[in-house]
C-alpha cells in the first residue's frame, strides 16, 4: 500500500518500483508536515527541508481537498533553493527544465501537484511498472518505510557527509539515466522494506 507523496523520497521510490505495488491511493485524510507536502534536497550547508504551502481551512479535510496557498511566491523561491543546490549535478540540465516545468504550474490541490509530479519523475526515470492511481479505496495515511542507501556520488560531498533518502530529484540529478537502475539494486538490497 502507498501513498501519493510531494516528489517522493528514494525509499518512496524503491517500494513504488516493487512488483508487488500496483496501487497508489490518495482517498484518505492530509496530514500536516508529511511527505504529502514536503521532500528534503541537499544544499551546501546539508539537508533541506522544502514544503508547499497549504490553505490553512482546507487542511484538516481529505487529501484531495487541500489547496495550495499562492500568498507568497514560494514556487520561484523553491525552485531557487532546487537550482542552487543542483545546478553543478551532472544531469540537472536534462531533467531540471522538466520538472520545473510542473512544479512551477498552478494546480489548485496538492494532490494534482503531486500527480503531476509523479508523473512527470516516472517518465523520466522510465520507470514502465504498471500503476493505478486509487481515489475510491479508503485507507489510512501512512509513512514510507525508510531504507539505508548505498551512497552515491553528491554534488557537496567535497564539504558534507553523504545524505541518504533525500528526494527523487537527489538522485536524479546526480546519476541521471542509472536512477532507475539504482533504485532496482537498492530493492533487491532490502527485499523486505
Amino acid at each position: 500500500m502507498m501513498n501519493l507523496d510531494c516528489i517522493g523520497s528514494i525509499s518512496y521510490w524503491i517500494n513504488i518500483l516493487r512488483p508487488e505495488t500496483e496501487n497508489i491511493f490518495t482517498n484518505h485524510t492530509f496530514q500536516k508536515q508529511s511527505s504529502l507536502s514536503q521532500f528534503e534536497i541537499v544544499a551546501s550547508n546539508g539537508r533541506q527541508k522544502l514544503s508547499i504551502p497549504t490553505v490553512k481551512k482546507t487542511r484538516k479535510g481529505a487529501y484531495k481537498e487541500v489547496h495550495i496557498d499562492y500568498s507568497t511566491n514560494w514556487q520561484a523561491e523553491q525552485w531557487r533553493s532546487i537550482e542552487i543546490a543542483y545546478l553543478k549535478s551532472p544531469f540537472y540540465l536534462y531533467y531540471g527544465y522538466k520538472i520545473e516545468a510542473v512544479f512551477k504550474t498552478q494546480h489548485t490541490c496538492v494532490l494534482h501537484l503531486n500527480l503531476a509530479l509523479f508523473h512527470e519523475i516516472y517518465t523520466c526515470i522510465k520507470a514502465d511498472q504498471k500503476i493505478n492511481i486509487d481515489d475510491a479505496t479508503s485507507i489510512y495515511y501512512t509513512e514510507t518505510a525508510v531504507v539505508v542507501h548505498q551512497a552515491y556520488p553528491q554534488v557537496f560531498d567535497d564539504k558534507i557527509s553523504f545524505e541518504s533518502n533525500l528526494s527523487i530529484l537527489d538522485l536524479l540529478f546526480n546519476l541521471g539515466p542509472e536512477t532507475k537502475e539504482y533504485l532496482m539494486r537498492s530493492q533487491q538490497m532490502n527485499p523486505y522494506h
